[in-house]
């Protein structure tokens, strides 16, 4: 009988399939959850969403943003604020950016988006289970966006390739888990 993965466990293996990762791989796969995404009703019926700026080897979220800008739907990004944490800051397609802490592209100088409701936050994660958990890169910056925001968020949607779902998360009292998963294979709604 083997022992449940540990949080840290979970993220040594993510990492590593990550780092064996092929670029064009990971843009063809990125854009077939795009897709999905686009496909939601939840996107169709977002008036704005929040989205991610990926790391490379993440789900790429470019093509979301696009679909968002062409449907006339403001979209925000998180980006770094003066405290250190992060929340969304509005943006548009000819937005300067730079990057910030962790190598994360962000608006060069945000418009931050408060007290504003996103009918669609787009999460990334290093891991997720199919009940609706989201394990992040361990410091706590998303959970704690989200958290803040959560009375303005109507859904919140994991990002990830199949082979980041994992059986079992650890999650503790601070994390936040998805309303759904979306990877190149299908969509896990949270109920």
């Amino acid at each position: 009988m083997s022992l449940p993965l540990s949080k840290d466990d979970i993220r040594d293996v993510m990492r590593k399939q990550r780092a064996a990762l092929e670029s064009v791989w990971v843009m063809v796969t990125s854009n077939r959850i795009a897709d999905r995404v686009i496909g939601l009703p939840e996107f169709s019926r977002a008036a704005s969403l929040c989205c991610y700026c990926a790391l490379p080897g993440e789900v790429q979220t470019r093509r979301i943003m696009e679909a968002a800008w062409r449907a006339g739907k403001p979209v925000a990004m998180p980006a770094l604020r003066d405290d250190g944490e992060y929340m969304p800051a509005w943006i548009t397609p000819e937005e300067p950016m730079t990057h910030g802490r962790f190598g994360l592209l962000q608006p060069l100088a945000p418009h931050w988006a408060k007290p504003d409701r996103f009918d669609l936050m787009v999460v990334p994660g290093v891991a997720f289970s199919k009940t609706g958990a989201r394990l992040g890169h361990g410091r706590g910056y998303y959970d704690r966006m989200l958290a803040r925001l959560a009375s303005r968020i109507e859904c919140k949607a994991g990002l990830g390739f199949a082979s980041q779902l994992v059986q079992d998360i650890p999650v503790s009292e601070h994390d936040v888990g998805m309303d759904v998963i979306v990877t190149e294979d299908a969509v896990y709604r949270i109920t």
